[in-house]
């Protein structure tokens, strides 16, 4: 069993999302998020561009990890992607 290291930029809790029929992802922080959003994003873009710009900045150390987390939730929420975020409301 291999255990990661928490860095300062990891969220408390990772957001477990899922794309289609492929497997779930597991993001742990901002700079995992932002990949997500650029890359692996399929569904409503109406919080998508919000959530990118505070991932963004949290990355750069702007906001905190935890703001971006709650940013990222909702636009994932918004496009039924969410499967899990323990200790979040989204709110849509």
């Amino acid at each position: 069993m291999v255990l990661e290291e928490k860095t300062r930029s990891d969220w408390n809790e990772p957001v477990y999302v899922q794309v289609a029929r492929r497997a779930p992802d597991t993001i742990h922080n901002p700079t995992e998020a932002l990949n997500f959003l650029a890359n692996a994003w399929k569904g409503s873009r109406k919080k998508h561009s919000f959530a990118r710009e505070i991932c963004a900045a949290a990355a750069l150390g702007q906001v905190s990890p935890e703001t971006a987390r709650e940013a990222f939730v909702e636009a994932a929420s918004e496009a039924r992607m969410v499967i899990g975020a323990l200790h979040t409301e989204a709110r849509s």
